[in-house]
């Protein structure tokens, strides 16, 4: 199928699915629907935990982190709290869950409950 990719749902669909606007921004009609708030949290999340897929976490991504932190969603303040938690003390990604796992209990315990693990690609 040759067709476009949603960035909010992550599917691939038919050019038919997307609308003039929603084709530039690679948004599907079905997820234009939604409420912007929730557009925004599903775009925040997947960009957070861009930063843990990264071999380095830079003061750039801490500057964003920051920001995230103060957002309204309640799961997008804590995960990026999280991130910014282990970029204080595992910013390069080598051997980061080992050391988080060893030195840093209670903070391996939150990246692996929020889910954030599964962004680490171990």
């Amino acid at each position: 199928m040759m067709g476009h990719w949603c960035r909010i749902c992550g599917r691939d669909k038919a050019n038919e699915k997307f609308s003039g606007k929603g084709h530039r921004d690679h948004i599907c009609k079905e997820c234009a629907k939604k409420p912007i708030e929730e557009r925004d949290a599903i775009e925040q999340e997947e960009e957070i935990f861009g930063f843990m897929e990264q071999s380095n976490i830079s003061s750039k991504n801490i500057a964003r982190l920051n920001e995230l932190k103060s957002s309204k969603n309640k799961r997008i303040s804590e995960i990026a709290l999280i991130v910014i938690e282990v970029a204080k003390v595992k910013p390069h990604k080598k051997r980061r869950l080992k050391i988080l796992a060893e030195d840093h209990r209670e903070l391996f315990a939150k990246v692996k409950e929020s889910g954030l693990i599964y962004a680490h690609g171990c």
